[in-house]
């Protein structure tokens, strides 16, 4: 695995690059790292949503400084 594909990988894996990524391409790699930005790009927004659906049930008033209370 060259260099610039470490580089590429490393973020979206949190530092480690596992070993079993060696077999592909760069190409291959370069589309992995696209899918996995893609998979946390979609999760935030799944969870984003989960979470102002869970903040329904609290009165309108009160939905800000709940989630400021909640997530800072």
């Amino acid at each position: 695995m060259s260099d610039a594909a470490r580089r590429i990988l490393k973020p979206e894996l949190g530092g480690v690059v596992p070993g079993g990524l060696e077999s592909l391409t760069e190409d291959e790699l370069s589309e992995f790292a696209a899918m996995l930005r893609a998979a946390k790009l979609g999760q935030s927004e799944q969870l984003e949503a989960a979470v102002d659906e869970a903040l329904e049930i609290v009165p309108r008033i009160l939905r800000r400084p709940v989630r400021k209370i909640l997530f800072g």
